[in-house]
């Protein structure tokens, strides 16, 4: 079994339940924190619509946040939402820039994560 996170009618993303439940819930959370929509939608317990303007505004604010932070925990944190986020917004066709090497240097290694569609 797994999640779907869909964008219109393509599927972005198709992970594990279990790892599919736990990027809603951190999402969601760091969506809070930062008094921002995290721009899901749940259709189902494992399937959610992504509002890409939404969820572009509040990705784009995580990767302000983790790359103006010096707080390595904290950083951490939020790159693990971070990175699968990136794909997402690579696959529709919103790709994040980085300015520094080091913001290049995590967009690179995010892109190679294997993501299910």
């Amino acid at each position: 079994m797994s999640f779907i996170f869909d964008v219109a009618d393509d599927t972005v993303w198709s992970p594990a339940l279990r790892v599919g439940d736990l990027y809603v819930r951190f999402i969601t959370q760091i969506a809070d924190m930062l008094s921002l929509n995290s721009g899901l939608t749940a259709m189902a317990s494992d399937y959610y619509y992504i509002d890409p303007d939404v969820f572009e505004v509040l990705v784009k604010k995580i990767f302000e946040e983790n790359f103006h932070s010096t707080h390595q925990i904290g950083r951490a944190m939020l790159e693990s939402v971070l990175a699968p986020s990136i794909v997402i917004l690579d696959r529709i066709d919103r790709p994040l820039s980085g300015s520094t090497h080091e913001q290049q240097a995590f967009l690179a290694k995010a892109r190679t994560l294997s993501m299910a569609r």
